[in-house]
This record gives structure tokens, sequence and C-alpha cells, in this order.
């Protein structure tokens, strides 16, 4: 539990701090240095890494879209055929979801493979 939190803030961090100038793809890269330095099973940092690239990317385009109050969400919405603009934000969750738990788990995996085994 104490490496899920770890892994979650920091990956948090990341997101947050250098997501808006490097391009997702270097946040991957990132997170899978974070997931192999904390450590942890597959599972935790699977979820964990997942969890928080997808709720904080979540939570930034909510902040975005209310801070600018822009009509491009409800917009890209209608040109997706979608009938809330509100599931993009949902979208965009299960994207940021996919991308930080599968770096996590590579780091994971990464790590196993230059532990020394008796």
């Amino acid at each position: 539990m104490k490496k899920f939190l770890i892994l979650f803030i920091l990956v948090a961090l990341l997101v947050m701090l250098v997501g808006p100038y490097l391009p997702y793809w270097v946040l991957m890269i990132g997170v899978v240095l974070l997931s192999f330095v904390v450590g942890g099973t597959k599972l935790t940092s699977f979820l964990s890494s997942g969890f928080s690239f997808g709720l904080t990317w979540m939570a930034l385009a909510l902040f975005i879209s209310i801070k600018t109050d822009s009509e491009l969400p409800k917009r890209m919405a209608e040109l997706m055929g979608l009938e809330n603009d509100n599931l993009l934000l949902f979208g965009t969750a299960f994207l940021g979801f996919i991308i930080g738990s599968f770096s996590g788990l590579t780091g994971a995996m990464l790590r196993r493979l230059f532990e020394i085994k008796d």
C-alpha cells in the first residue's frame, strides 16, 4: 500500500508539472522510470500509475475547460456524435488510464528483469 501511494503521488506530480510542456510519450518514459525506481508488484504499478495518470488528465481537462469557458468540448462532442460533452472527460481519463497503467507495468517488469535471482 505504501508503494502504491508513493507511485500514485509521484506520477500525479509528473503529469501535472511536466505534462503541459512535453508530449505524452515523454510522460510515459517518466512513468516507466518512476515505476522502475519505486518498485512494487506488477499489479500495484499497473493500477497506481493508471489511476494517477487518468485522474490527473481528467482533472486538468476539467480545469482547463472551466477556466477558459470554451465551446470547443461541446463542438468536439458533436463531431464525434456524442450526446454529452462530459463524455470527453471520461474518454480522456480512460486514455490516460491506459497510457499510465501500461507504462507502470513496463517499469515493474523492467525492474524484475534486472533483479538478481538466487
